[in-house]
């Protein structure tokens, strides 16, 4: 099945669905039917037919039912939406945990030594740490960002078959992704380093007016200007958090760019951010409150285990607890990304219905 029911229509072109000039009029699609005649020819009650091919009903969307279709996506295609998303989440997981045990490690061993003998460590030594631990732990996030970001787009790609009651399997989800992986990296980094910058811009009054400050007076409104400059990044990055949410579907389901995702998701986010910044925000709460619910346990198991290999801050100590917690976070995870990414997918098709239309094609390309 090819992707052209998902193209956006041109800007020149009627109502999505309307009949070409001097042809005839096809019957309506959209699925509320015309009401059946009553006694007299009067016009009874209307009675909802609205399609549903697969997963959601081929109308705009309720929060309840985006959720449930998110749920029916996994039982459609659990190897896809399980799978894959294992693979992704015990790959980065692995990495992140290497990263941490050493960052981990090294940093506990410098304050038993700072609080043993603090004379004895010098710069040279705290620098040596920090050298070798923001390189792992940089590496490991974007590796993260990036590896999730692709995960994302691939799974969105299988929603969006089963909102038409189809099925994709590993190898044919990888042919259609394949050509989409470098432009789904570009677009991780792109999202990553915007919100970076914007940290950076609200944070760097206040940082350099607390490094230049002498008296109690300066340092007090620096501490301010750094309070006021991270709830302007905190503002910020939810801004843009929500208007470039749906930048993955639009670049998958419509072969666009980067920039083109961007400004494609800027627009038909337009008018519908407090509806979707809502939404998400519920979503990703429920989702981490079952997350580190999932995790608790075993952090609470890590702890113990650490605790009786001996010195909890030893290799050995540091590594038990670590790689129980993340064993926790990955059970979590694997759940978690996919419902988040068919949320997302299906926030797209829920706007591009109520604004282009997209019901129309939808239906016409399931009954193909």
């Amino acid at each position: 099945m090819g992707d052209e029911q998902w193209q956006r229509p041109d800007d020149d072109a009627g109502a999505p669905g309307a009949p070409a000039a001097g042809g005839p009029v096809p019957p309506p699609v959209t699925g509320w039917g015309a009401a059946p005649a009553g006694p007299g020819g009067v016009p009874g009650p209307a009675r909802p037919q609205t399609p549903r091919p697969g997963i959601v009903p081929l109308r705009p969307l309720g929060l309840g039912e985006i959720w449930d279709g998110a749920f029916r996506a996994f039982r459609q295609n659990p190897k896809v939406m399980v799978g894959l998303s294992a693979i992704v989440v015990v790959a980065t997981s692995l990495v992140s945990l290497v990263a941490s045990v050493v960052t981990t490690r090294d940093t506990l061993g410098l304050l038993d030594r700072l609080q043993a003998a603090p004379a004895d460590v010098g710069a040279d030594e705290v620098f040596s740490v920090v050298q070798r631990s923001l390189p792992l732990l940089g590496l490991s996030l974007v590796l993260q960002l990036v590896a999730v970001q692709v995960l994302n787009g691939m799974l969105i790609t299988s929603v969006s078959r089963a909102v038409l009651g189809r099925t994709v399997g590993f190898g044919e989800l990888w042919r259609i992704c394949r050509p989409r992986i470098l432009p789904l990296v570009g677009l991780s980094l792109v999202v990553s380093l915007a919100s970076l910058l914007v940290g950076v811009v609200t944070l760097a009054p206040g940082i350099v007016l607390l490094v230049v400050s002498e008296s109690g007076t300066g340092i007090g409104l620096g501490v301010a200007a750094v309070l006021l400059g991270a709830l302007a990044w905190v503002v910020g990055a939810a801004y843009l958090w929500v208007k470039w949410s749906l930048a993955t579907p639009a670049m998958l389901l419509e072969q666009l760019g980067v920039g083109a995702s961007l400004g494609r998701s800027f627009r038909l986010t337009r008018r519908s951010f407090w509806r979707l910044f809502g939404i998400q925000l519920l979503t990703a709460a429920v989702v981490y409150a079952v997350v580190a619910a999932v995790g608790f346990p075993f952090s609470l198991v890590g702890g113990v285990v650490s605790a009786a290999v001996g010195d909890p801050s030893s290799t050995a100590g540091v590594a038990a607890q670590q790689s129980i917690a993340t064993l926790g976070s990955m059970v979590g995870s694997i759940v978690a990304y996919p419902f988040l990414a068919s949320v997302t997918a299906l926030l797209y098709v829920d706007l591009r219905m109520r604004r282009e239309g997209l019901d129309v094609e939808l239906h016409r390309a399931a009954q193909r």
